[in-house]
C-alpha cells in the first residue's frame, strides 16, 4: 500500500488566504515544497482519510479518481479535515457515482456536520455513515484495518488518529494531536509502527497542547521508541504545518535531518 500525503498544512492552508506575513510572501514566491494545501492522505484509490475544502484540488493534482473510493476515514469535525457540503455534488443530477455506498467513518460530530448542511438522508448521496469508538479496528477489506485512537486535540469532541495495518506493515497518520493522553499512549505501546507521521504545526514554538511543533515531534518520536512502538526500519515524518510557525521547508529539514525526521510536502507518497 501506498500512502499519498495529498496535503500538509494546518487550517489555513500555506500561503494562507489573505495573508501578507513574512512566510507567505516567501512561500509564494518560491513555490514548490513550500506551497501545501489542508492535510489529508490517499491509502491506494480505495480508501481516503479526512475529507477537507481542498479535495477537489487534490483530485486534479493527483488524479485522483474519487468515484472508485470505497472508505472515508475521517479525524474529527473541523472544516480543514470535515468539509461535507462538497459531498452534496454526489446527488443524481450533479454526478454518477456507483450504486455501491463510499463508507463515511467518523465520531458524533462528524455525523452532525453533514446533517446540517445535508440532511439526514446519506443514501441521496450514495452513502452510509458508521460511528467509530475508539480502540475498535474498522476492516476497510483487502487485508486493511484502521483503528481509531484518541489524539489531544479539541476536548470538545473524541479528535483521533487513524492507526493503519496490512500484511504486517503499520502506520500512525498523528496530524492534529498535541501530546497523547497516557491512554493513547498505553494502547500504541510495545506495538511497532512502520510509519509515523506526526503533528508540527507549530514549527519552531515547542507548545505541546492541541498540537506540537519541532521539538514536540522529536520528543514524541523518542516517547514511542521508549515504548516499544518503533520498528527496526521505522520513519517518521513531521507534517500538517503552519505558516505561524515561520519555518520554511528548507528551514524545517535543517532541523530534523539530524533526527532523522523527513518532512512531508504536498504529493509525497510513502510505502506503507
Amino acid at each position: 500500500m501506498k500512502i499519498l500525503f495529498c496535503g500538509t498544512a494546518a487550517a489555513e492552508a500555506w500561503p494562507a488566504l489573505f495573508c501578507a506575513c513574512a512566510a507567505c510572501q516567501r512561500a509564494r514566491a518560491l513555490g514548490g515544497k513550500d506551497v501545501r494545501s489542508r492535510a489529508a492522505y490517499m491509502l491506494d484509490s480505495r480508501v481516503r482519510v479526512d475529507f477537507g475544502p481542498d479535495s477537489n484540488l487534490h483530485h486534479h493534482r493527483y488524479g485522483l479518481a474519487y468515484e472508485r473510493l470505497e472508505h472515508l476515514l475521517v479525524t474529527h469535525s473541523h472544516a480543514d479535515h470535515w468539509f461535507p457540503m462538497d459531498l452534496q455534488y454526489r446527488r443524481p443530477g450533479f454526478s454518477v457515482v456507483p450504486e455501491t455506498p463510499l463508507h463515511v467513518w467518523g465520531n458524533e460530530k462528524v455525523e452532525a456536520a453533514f446533517v446540517a448542511v445535508n440532511g439526514e438522508d446519506w443514501s441521496l448521496y450514495a452513502l452510509e455513515f458508521h460511528r467509530i469508538a475508539p480502540w475498535q479496528p474498522i476492516d476497510l477489506g483487502e487485508g486493511l484495518t484502521a483503528t481509531p485512537v484518541l489524539a489531544a486535540h479539541d476536548r470538545s469532541e473524541e479528535c483521533v488518529n487513524y492507526r493503519l495495518e496490512q500484511a504486517g506493515r503499520v502506520a500512525l497518520l498523528g496530524h492534529d494531536t498535541g501530546w497523547y493522553d497516557e491512554p493513547t499512549w498505553e494502547f500504541l505501546s510495545q506495538r511497532p509502527l512502520n510509519l509515523v507521521a506526526l503533528d508540527c504545526t507549530y514549527g519552531p514554538r515547542d507548545h505541546r497542547r492541541g498540537h506540537l511543533g519541532c521539538e514536540g515531534v522529536v520528543a514524541a518520536r523518542d516517547e514511542f521508541a521508549k515504548r516499544g512502538a518503533l520498528a527496526p526500519d521505522a520513519q517518521v515524518i513531521a507534517t500538517h504545518f503552519s505558516h505561524n510557525g515561520g519555518w520554511l521547508h528548507e528551514e524545517l529539514e535543517r532541523f530534523f535531518a539530524p533526527h532523522g525526521i523527513l518532512v512531508a510536502y504536498d504529493g509525497l507518497k510513502m510505502p506503507l
